[in-house]
């Protein structure tokens, strides 16, 4: 085989290694959608509630700290609800909310996951059509993978105007575990609430 077409081969060998380690690389989160209510109808949140809904005790505090954690380097200020209602006390919303506005809360800022979603992905395989005879000393084979793609809503509530101010939807592809899920989307989610102008720096 000459030169050139080992040459060509490497580097079509190389494309699809890259290809792979690409696929399999750490996760990736994005706001995949959002929605923002008009801001001369509603104002910042300057003290809100991060809220979690789940049975999973561990998981609730896991995810509302992890957001207060994140608008906390931005200088916003937020508490976890887990610290403020009881389970009982979420099952009764205006019951909750009546307790967060006497307590001087504006705002909640509500996390759900929306969906988990894994499916096989195919890259088909390359060659150099240019070398006719000699394509197969060129030719790179297809290969098949899995994609993990998790999709969370972040909405934050104006409790002074009892609306929506803010909501987007996240997309994190390839996730390490629930724990690269929770930094990556509350990373994302503060800057965006922030960019926004949704909440207001102490």
């Amino acid at each position: 085989m000459s030169p050139r077409h080992e040459i060509v081969r490497f580097l079509l060998r190389f494309a699809v290694i890259a290809a792979m380690l690409a696929s399999c690389g750490g996760p990736s989160t994005t706001i995949e959608q959002s929605w923002k209510a008009p801001d001369a109808r509603i104002g910042k949140l300057r003290n809100a509630v991060t809220l979690y809904l789940t049975a999973d005790g561990t998981m609730r505090r896991n995810v509302e700290d992890a957001m207060v954690t994140k608008l906390a380097r931005a200088g916003i200020r937020a508490t976890p609800s887990y610290t403020i209602l009881s389970d009982d006390e979420l099952e009764q919303r205006e019951v909750a909310k009546a307790k967060l506005m006497a307590s001087g809360y504006d705002g909640v800022i509500a996390i759900r996951l929306v969906s988990k979603e894994e499916s096989i992905e195919y890259v088909p395989g390359t060659f150099d059509g240019y070398w006719g005879p000699a394509w197969s000393g060129a030719y790179s084979p297809g290969y098949m993978y899995t994609e993990t793609v998790v999709r969370v809503e972040v909405s934050a509530y104006s409790l002074t105007n009892n609306e929506l101010a803010w909501s987007a939807l996240s997309k994190t592809v390839d996730p390490e575990g629930r724990g690269a899920v929770i930094d990556e989307v509350t990373t994302v989610a503060a800057k965006e609430l922030q960019k926004q102008g949704i909440v207001a720096r102490r």
